[in-house]
């Protein structure tokens, strides 16, 4: 006879397992807060200034934010598999969720192979730890000397409580931009061919950015129109929520090798002077009769985000 819980439909169980796992690691962090610099996440939709706002943070020299990391939530989802592995299997298992994924070439690394030698005599075994370390290795490999790190993957955006899990003491940049705006640049990008799923991928993201912000996170919402639009304000805003340096010359500093900047053509721009020339291209680009294809949550979310929607 098969148990109740072999009943269960696996995607079901490995939630539960998922979620168990997260709640296992939020208990092992001590008071929910940790000695030294907090972590910053810039989340949202893809396609809203996440490059931008990397380029001009790390330019204050008090932050290092390396080139897409895509596998950050996935590792913490899984970690709970690896409780009976030693700690150099652990860190093995780790590395190789970088190297095995297709854009580890944007860090500008052959391998982590120093790495793993250094991450087997941490002190403090634990993945906190392990990615704190992670994070300085990228850093000092990439001639930053900076002690604290962020991370702008939009694909983390749908792992939050997994961050939170791991780190409870982190900051959270969401980064807002119209939909309309973001599902075409998405379709442009090549990211996706169709609008409407590009527009669902933007409620979802701004969906679980919405619900975090609602917790108690430390939160910070900035709207991309204003950003492009009044940079030196609007990053001074940010810099100050975030305990960063500002100056205006951050602005325009020279960007250096950013990795997945000149991998990828999609992220293009950012080398270039900041400019609100991208704010509202839906409008010469998407007919009346598009926009109304787009799914009614879409249309739901962007009303939440106070952007107009008047225009069908």
């Amino acid at each position: 006879m098969k148990s109740r819980g072999s009943t269960l439909p696996r995607r079901r169980r490995d939630r539960i397992l998922v979620g168990l796992g997260h709640e296992l690691l939020r208990r092992r962090s001590v008071g929910g807060q940790r000695a030294g610099p907090r972590p910053l996440f810039i989340i949202g939709s893809g396609r809203s200034g996440n490059t931008l706002a990397r380029r001009v943070l790390m330019a204050s020299g008090g932050i290092y934010i390396p080139p897409e990391t895509f596998v950050v939530g996935d590792i913490i989802d899984g970690w709970s598999r690896a409780w009976l592995l030693s700690w150099r299997e652990k860190v093995w298992l780790f590395c190789a969720h970088f190297e095995k994924h297709a854009h580890f070439a944007d860090f500008g690394l052959e391998n982590l192979n120093a790495f793993a030698q250094e991450a087997t005599l941490l002190p403090e075994r634990s993945l906190r730890a392990l990615f704190d370390a992670f994070y300085r290795h990228l850093a000092r490999a990439h001639g930053s000397e900076s002690l604290r790190w962020g991370d702008k993957t939009p694909y983390n955006t749908f792992h939050l409580s997994a961050l939170r899990a791991v780190f409870p003491d982190a900051q959270y940049l969401w980064l807002v931009r119209d939909g309309r705006d973001a599902a075409l640049s998405y379709v442009d990008a090549g990211l996706f061919d169709d609008l409407g799923a590009a527009a669902n991928r933007w409620t979802a993201a701004n969906t679980a950015c919405q619900s975090l912000a609602a917790s108690n996170a430390d939160v910070y919402r900035q709207n991309y129109e204003s950003m492009v639009s009044d940079p030196a304000a609007e990053f001074a805003g940010i810099c100050a929520w975030a305990g960063l340096p500002f100056d205006p010359g951050m602005l325009t500093a020279p960007t250096g090798k950013l990795g997945d900047v000149e991998a990828h053509a999609h992220h293009g721009n950012v080398t270039r002077p900041i400019t609100n020339a991208s704010a509202g291209r839906w409008r010469t680009r998407l007919s009346a009769e598009t926009l109304a294809t787009l799914p009614t949550g879409f249309w739901d979310m962007m009303g939440q985000l106070g952007y107009d929607a008047d225009t069908l």
